[in-house]
């Protein structure tokens, strides 16, 4: 009688411990199911926003540590008239100042690699409490890669005038982590670097190239 009430007993905390396990695993599927999409979301506005930042504080650092104006860039040549008869971009320059944008930018992401990401609570639940209690706390790994490219425009600014731009094209490349899961997103700016305008005819072959 004993032997089989000890067994009875045995099955019933098999049984519990069986329901509480099965519990648990539903109970960590369903989290991770509700949060994933909420890390992935909260972690890729975050990275956009680290980048955004990054680009724009580290062209406007090289832009004021190098003293970039459109000398420094552009050279202009003027004929016996008066009139421009070449322009050439100054390769080293562009390049110097290429690569120290570039470099900031990294320097700048590489101290933000793990980017920490706070979802508040109340939004596993969703509904009324979406926003709302203590934030949970949870690291994404980031990396990213730079594209600079520097572009010349040239148009028409009035009678007899041309208006010469230089631009600076800035492509940040970011990839998180989310449990496992790489994503990608991408943050282009374009920065104005420098201005001039050409007075005179400017010739049609004038051509300066995307450096």
């Amino acid at each position: 009688m004993k032997y089989v009430k000890k067994n009875h007993y045995k099955r019933i905390t098999v049984y519990i411990l069986f329901v509480f396990l099965l519990i648990s695993i539903l109970s960590i599927w369903l989290i991770d199911w509700r949060v994933r999409p909420m890390i992935k979301t909260y972690g890729d506005n975050q990275a956009i926003t680290a980048a955004t930042r990054a680009v724009n504080d580290a062209v406007e650092k090289v832009l004021s540590n190098l003293g970039i104006d459109y000398e420094k860039l552009s050279s202009v040549t003027l004929d016996k008239n008066g009139e421009v008869s070449s322009i050439e971009t100054n390769t080293a320059n562009v390049n110097i100042f290429k690569s120290t944008v570039s470099k900031e930018i990294l320097e700048q992401l590489d101290n933000q690699e793990i980017q920490k990401v706070n979802i508040p609570l109340g939004s596993l639940a969703g509904g009324l409490l979406t926003g709302r209690g203590p934030n949970i706390t949870i690291r994404v790994p980031m990396n990213s890669t730079v594209e600079t490219v520097l572009n010349n425009k040239f148009e028409g600014a009035g009678i007899n005038q041309t208006k010469h731009d230089i631009s600076l094209d800035v492509k940040v490349k970011i990839f998180t982590v989310v449990q496992g899961v790489s994503t990608e997103n991408v943050v282009e700016t374009n920065f104005t670097i420098a201005e001039r305008i050409l007075v005179g005819e400017v010739p049609q072959w004038i051509m300066t190239p995307t450096a």
